[in-house]
């Protein structure tokens, strides 16, 4: 019986410090303008400056919208109107600087600055697009992805202008 109440505490434990990490922010909000909207598992949440963004967020910015994020390793994004982009996976270690930070980008423009992560590990960040993966290696660049629905409307106009 001892037994089975040590290994409950344990497990409690064990339960409460991953939850506790689970729910620490990987960054927070620095900079912010217009329509911009977080979705999470929990709904979707409109940000103000200093929150924390968590990993999976899917950050959303409207026509007016801008945000830039400041993340645990001193990477920082920033994301211009009309993007849409999600924080897939983030990993820092603060001793070693090792660990993985991915992003997926579907539309719209990012700017990227790398951190602490690329500086140990080059290639730890990667920006993933529809059409190509970018390892960053210490370095800063932006990057535009025209909106897939947009550029579809566009050519069928053209192709029935022509017509």
């Amino acid at each position: 019986m001892l037994n089975i109440i040590r290994y409950s505490v344990v497990a409690s434990m064990l339960f409460a410090i991953s939850s506790t990490a689970f729910a620490e922010g990987i960054g927070k909000v620095k900079k912010l303008s217009g329509q911009v909207s977080i979705e999470r598992s929990s709904g979707k949440v409109t940000p103000s400056l200093g929150d924390a963004v968590y990993q999976t967020d899917k950050i959303v910015t409207g026509s007016d919208g801008y945000i830039g994020l400041l993340f645990n390793d001193d990477s920082r994004l920033a994301a211009g109107s009309n993007s849409t982009l999600a924080l897939d996976k983030f990993n820092f270690d603060p001793v070693t600087h090792a660990g993985a930070f991915d992003v997926s980008m579907q539309k719209g423009t990012l700017s990227v600055i790398s951190g602490k992560l690329t500086q140990k590990q080059p290639g730890a960040l990667k920006v993933k697009t529809p059409a190509a993966i970018l390892a960053v290696r210490g370095t800063e660049f932006s990057v535009r992805i025209e909106d897939p629905a947009k550029e579809a409307k566009e050519a069928k106009e053209a192709k029935e202008a022509k017509e």
